[in-house]
């Protein structure tokens, strides 16, 4: 009898500790001792890859654990590369989050649909870091000095890949304003165009944000050799406001074509999105967005921003995902007509070697 309890007991014992570890680990045991790979669109150097390690450097102690948080670049095919990579090869687990440029959450409804090979709406939305105006950027010695120049006058601007905001921008204005952007595209991100501008590659740049602006170009518009051209849509942050720059919105011809104008551009409302693979438990969603939001409120974060220049404009994960939601359900007539207006037709060029 003894030995039949014995018995029982150690099965009972075994048993019970079978079932324990089928258990779920806990988020303390999740992230204990892991890295979180931070993956970034863009090549070194440039707006995108400066935020992504900002934040990396300060989001990893938020998550329950501490997990170490690594940034690596992934650049091409303008940010499409890191996004697939996300949706179709990353770990689904909390492991594995990117940064993206915002015109690839969007490129499946205002794009090329056939070039997106993942699902937008399906992707883990955990929250961006900044919104803010586009502007176009010139070397000072070029003719053109206004909207109205470029009505008659060709710029040769630089790009990344086709759906990038440096590319759709210009084959935007030259479709609904009649400018004469040519397009040079292929460039590995934004700190290449600016080089490129500055070698007299190309004579500017379009679609990016003051924030992207690095050390060089920064010091360049001081000294007078490059200037900003025009502001493309929004509100002027503080900087450029006394500049009374031209907005491209208040040019369009038509209240359609504006309509469609502020469409495209609604994508600068989250400047900096930060997204992890569809299909995460909703232990890990929550997770990861509470840090990014404690990591955005974190004094050290600030204030390393600040001492970079960089602004900071936080949204939630929630309010990301709910205009990409939004953008999503626009009536399928007007996004065909807002997909015209993005075609840059004969106006784009690749840059000798690129893909």
């Amino acid at each position: 009898m003894g030995c039949f309890v014995a018995v029982a007991g150690a099965l009972l014992a075994s048993i019970c500790v079978q079932t324990l570890s089928a258990q779920p680990l806990s988020s303390q045991e999740f992230y204990k001792g892991k890295t979180v790979i931070m993956i970034i669109p863009s090549s070194a150097a440039g707006g995108y890859d400066t935020y992504a390690r900002l934040l990396a450097r300060h989001m990893g102690q938020y998550l329950p654990g501490r997990a170490d948080m690594v940034p690596q670049n992934m650049p091409g095919a303008g940010g499409k590369v890191a996004v697939s990579y996300l949706a179709n090869a990353a770990p689904k687990d909390g492991t594995v989050i990117s940064g993206a440029y915002p015109q690839t959450l969007t490129e499946a409804a205002l794009g090329r649909a056939d070039l997106v090979k993942y699902d937008t709406k399906a992707l883990t939305y955990i929250g961006s870091m900044n919104g803010e105006p586009y502007y176009c950027f010139v070397r000072n010695d070029v003719k053109v000095k206004s909207l109205k120049d470029l009505q008659t006058h060709e710029l040769i601007v630089g790009a990344t890949g086709q759906g990038s905001s440096s590319s759709i921008s210009p084959a935007l204005l030259n479709n609904l304003i009649g400018t004469k952007f040519r397009i040079i595209s292929g460039y590995q991100g934004s700190n290449q165009i600016i080089l490129a501008t500055l070698r007299n590659e190309v004579q500017g740049w379009c679609g990016m944000g003051w924030s992207s602006l690095n050390g060089v170009a920064d010091e360049e518009l001081r000294k007078g050799n490059v200037r900003v051209l025009f502001q493309e849509n929004g509100d002027p942050n503080e900087r450029v406001n006394i500049m009374k720059l031209e907005r491209a919105t208040d040019v369009a011809k038509t209240a359609e074509d504006r309509k469609i104008m502020d469409i495209i551009y609604s994508q600068q409302i989250y400047g900096r999105p930060f997204l992890a693979p569809s299909g995460l438990a909703q232990a890990r969603v929550d997770e990861l967005r509470a840090a990014f939001d404690a990591a955005l409120k974190d004094p050290k974060l600030k204030s390393d921003a600040a001492r970079m220049g960089m602004e900071l404009r936080s949204m939630t994960g929630a309010q990301l995902q709910a205009v990409i939601e939004d953008l999503y359900a626009t009536p399928p007539a007007l996004l065909a007509r807002a997909r015209s207006a993005l075609d840059p037709g004969a106006a784009m060029q690749n840059l000798p070697g690129s893909k």
